[in-house]
């Protein structure tokens, strides 16, 4: 009964365009359908150019249920007049219209080809509600011929595209339809999970005829997982809604469901009711072969569970035979064509994808190979490359270090010289004027000694010793000692004097001589028998040179000239 199922399965899903939007042909009114293809025709005749084919595709798909051979003849001519006009919107239209009549006249070898070609115009195009039309179209085929995982990839892509537009009802449609591929494998809580999702989605919406189809869908599976009490309370809902919106092919549908429900419950009264009741219905309808078929395949069911067993017989040799009428040899062969044509395309791709697959390892390997041996070789190069410039600026650091320990060491032998040198100098200066001092102190003390001798009668030799006082104090005041001295100094402390005069040029040439000896820790006695001053002028000296250099009284002044 597959045609039965994709005949309700396209109901829920089954979208076709109109100039840029889509229209869902199963969600209309067949009445209304057919005024509209009525209306179609009349000005169809007058029509010509782009109008005309927009014409063409629409009646083509109207007819896709009213009949299907009139589909291929109006989708015949709109996808010659698009090839003519070159438009690729309207040849992908009337493509998937062929697709869709041949899949009805069960001609899958077909109708698959102008599936594919639908679908490479489109995936050019770029639009993405034509794209998953013909996606889920081709989804449908598979699912009819019995190839749940190819029809599931199809769905899948169509949904990953309704997503991307965000369109809460093109989503809810995919999961409605992934639950019936999953409900087809045989996954009846996975089913039930897509199928719930669906509802969630569209349950707010003002498509009643949606939310009782997916409803119906849910019913369908509690039954097969034995939850018959939300089997009958979920169909039951669908058929309410139905009957509201009074949608009889798919309400006949509902009614047989329940039916079945209500004979694993052992309702047989309230079965044999919903049975006869659709059985009206579908007289009706008129050309509805296979819901017949169905209502004598639950009638012999029921009979059977009655123990009516002549009954039972008669209603199955019905189904039987006309099952034979309706899935015919023909298609039987086209279906096993098709199957056969499926799996050595699978197969032929799965060998190829495995050679791909193959080569692409092997040139992986290879790649891999090569890659690692320059690389070792570059590596070599590099650590080669580096390992001699280490030597060599080893070589060059050790150099210059040892010339620079060298040259360290000769100008520490140099300072230290020097040093001495200063040293020795510094205290040739301290000895000089030591010895100058001592010496000043011995005149002093002769002269002095020779002012307190006493002399009563001999007048002349006082005269004399007077003269010998004058001469040694002239002595003193021309001393050459000093002299050398003060030349020393100015020789030795050059760098010095060089310094105090740049800083304190308002110093007098006694105040620098005064710092100088100082500097070389005289002390002031000392100082004042160097320059034949007395102690008070040096300490005057002294104060004065402080305050000319700008020192406080709690200043060491020796400390401040040996900084400058």
């Amino acid at each position: 009964m597959k045609k039965l199922a994709y005949l309700l399965l396209i109901s829920f899903t089954f979208v076709c365009f109109t100039a840029q939007s889509q229209k869902n042909i199963w969600d209309e009114n067949p009445s209304d359908s057919q005024v509209e293809l009525d209306s179609l025709l009349t000005i169809l005749p007058k029509s010509i150019g782009e109008k005309k084919l927009s014409l063409l595709n629409r009646i083509a798909e109207i007819y896709w249920v009213i009949d299907p051979n009139k589909t291929m003849k109006y989708g015949s001519e709109a996808l010659l007049l698009s090839i003519e006009l070159k438009n690729k919107d309207q040849e992908g239209l009337a493509l998937i219209n062929l697709c869709q009549g041949y899949l009805f006249n069960n001609i899958y070898d077909k109708a698959l080809q102008f599936g594919l070609q639908s679908l490479e115009i489109r995936k050019i195009i770029g639009n993405d509600y034509d794209l998953a039309f013909t996606l889920r179209t081709l989804g449908w085929l598979y699912y009819d011929i019995g190839y749940y995982e190819k029809a599931l990839e199809y769905h899948t892509q169509a949904l990953i595209i309704h997503e991307k537009i965000g369109d809460k009802q093109r989503i809810a449609y995919s999961y409605n339809s992934i639950g019936i591929i999953h409900d087809g494998m045989g996954d009846y809580n996975l089913a039930l999970f897509f199928f719930k999702k669906s509802l969630k989605l569209i349950k707010d919406s003002k498509n009643m005829d949606r939310i009782a189809e997916t409803m119906k869908n849910m019913g369908i599976c509690y039954r097969k997982i034995n939850e018959l009490t939300l089997s009958k309370k979920f169909l039951e809902s669908a058929l309410d809604i139905e009957s509201k919106i009074k949608y009889d092919y798919k309400k006949v549908h509902i009614l047989h469901e329940l039916a079945i429900v209500h004979l694993l419950l052992k309702n047989y009264q309230e079965c044999y009711s919903l049975l006869k009741e659709a059985r009206i219905i579908t007289k009706a309808l008129g050309n509805t072969k296979e819901l017949v078929l169905e209502n004598d395949k639950i009638m012999s069911d029921y009979y059977l569970a009655l123990n009516n067993y002549k009954e039972a017989f008669n209603f199955y040799m019905k189904y039987t035979n006309g099952k034979s009428e309706v899935f015919s040899s023909n298609k039987s062969e086209k279906l096993a064509e098709m199957r056969i044509l499926y799996e050595a395309e699978r197969r032929e791709s799965e060998i190829k994808l495995l050679e791909q697959q193959r080569q692409l390892e092997s040139q992986k390997r290879k790649s891999l190979l090569i890659g690692s041996l320059l690389l070792a070789i570059i590596a070599i190069l590099v650590i080669g490359s580096l390992w001699n410039n280490i030597k060599k600026k080893k070589a060059i650091y050790l150099q210059n270090h040892k010339l620079s320990k060298e040259k360290l060491k000769s100008q520490f032998l140099l300072q230290e010289n020097l040093e001495r040198k200063l040293d020795f100098r510094t205290k040739e200066l301290t000895n000089l004027a030591l010895f100058i001092s001592q010496r000043t102190n011995i005149y002093k003390d002769l002269a002095k000694s020779l002012k307190t001798l006493k002399f009563t009668d001999l007048s002349l030799l006082k005269q004399d010793i007077n003269t010998l006082i004058k001469e040694y104090t002239f002595k003193f005041d021309l001393n050459e000692d000093i002299q050398q001295f003060h030349a020393n100094v100015e020789t030795l402390q050059s760098d010095f004097l060089f310094k105090i005069k740049e800083k304190y040029p308002n110093l007098t040439d006694k105040d620098i001589q005064l710092a100088v000896q100082v500097k070389l820790k005289l002390s002031s006695k000392e100082i004042a028998n160097i320059n034949n001053i007395s102690a008070s002028s040096v300490e005057i000296g002294r104060h004065r040179l402080r305050k000319k250099l700008g020192l406080e009284n709690k200043d060491n002044l020796i400390a401040f000239l040996e900084n400058i």
